[in-house]
């Protein structure tokens, strides 16, 4: 018998939350897209189930889809979540170049068709951002609410010179698993250890008994060099649909004066600031995903 005051959950209270978590774990995907050329490329895609609507997450550059774990276990099926592990990055398909922005946009079109989803929420983080905000204006019949997470037309230098630095200057594998956690803790201090623990399953895989990035330092390079920003501007212009720009206010790469800019070009943008930094769904997971929630909801 439990403490005076306290009740025991019973065995069909432990057995709902079992089947709940069991529900929302993520399922995978394998799509394919063939581009006009003929070269195809797979992309990996994991939906956590939720109630509607469908919301597609695009995340920053040299991550993965299960980076936003924190943020669809904050979501805890108020939404369906679609999250692909961008080409050249995770478990998609690593082509030779093909790295524009174009080729992001045409991807995420290719991974609403395949699962049926005519219009969708899309919150992008990052380079996610920026394929978002063009997503939008691109396929304004598809995009029905968009989600700028601390990204826009004019990157702050240091938080561009930081994603140069890490994305192309990285050592490419490691001995062992201790100094792959000790790169990132050293790189990226400060998160928690679960969040550390999500980086090590996600960002790495084990090559010829090494440690290795599943990212491609070709891929990235060939997004860095394919990434135009000058038309963003124009292309925030085009948007019809509600933005919510989201700024972490400790952000290295999302400044308050262009963040402001960004809301005025727009036609129907809202800004929220939370106390967080570039990776504002690692920092506030819960902020941003009861955010995004009542967003959606309209």
């Amino acid at each position: 018998m439990g403490p005076r005051g306290s009740a025991r959950p019973t065995n069909t209270t432990i057995d709902k939350q079992l089947r709940t978590q069991r529900e929302r774990k993520p399922a995978a995907h394998k799509f394919s897209r063939t581009a006009p050329g003929g070269n195809s490329v797979e992309l990996f895609t994991w939906e956590w189930p939720g109630n509607p609507p469908a919301t597609l997450l695009l995340h920053g550059i040299g991550n993965y889809g299960r980076y936003w774990d924190f943020f669809a276990d904050a979501v805890a099926g108020g939404l369906r979540l679609v999250a692909p592990d961008a080409r050249g990055q995770g478990e998609s398909g690593k082509p030779v170049g093909a790295y524009a922005p174009e080729e992001f946009v045409a991807d995420a079109i290719a991974i609403l068709d395949a699962l049926a989803i005519e219009r969708a929420v899309v919150v992008g983080h990052s380079m996610g951002g920026t394929h978002a905000i063009r997503l939008a204006a691109a396929h304004p019949d598809r995009v029905t609410r968009l989600v700028i997470v601390d990204a826009g037309p004019e990157p702050m230098p240091e938080g561009s010179e930081r994603a140069r630095r890490l994305s192309l200057e990285r050592p490419e594998r490691f001995e062992y698993a201790d100094e792959a956690l000790a790169y990132l803790r050293k790189t990226s201090p400060g998160y928690s250890e679960d969040v550390y623990a999500n980086r090590m399953k996600w960002l790495f895989r084990e090559d010829a008994g090494d440690v290795v990035w599943r990212s491609s330092r070709d891929a990235l390079a060939s997004i860095m060099s394919s990434a135009r920003r000058g038309d963003l501007w124009d292309a925030l212009r085009a948007i019809r649909c509600p933005v919510l720009l989201v700024r972490g206010t400790r952000s290295n790469v999302l400044s308050a004066d262009v963040a402001q800019r960004m809301i005025k070009t727009l036609a129907d943008g809202r800004l929220l600031e939370l106390d967080a930094g570039h990776n504002v769904a690692l920092d506030r997971p819960k902020e941003l995903a009861e955010a995004v929630v009542a967003f959606a909801a309209g």
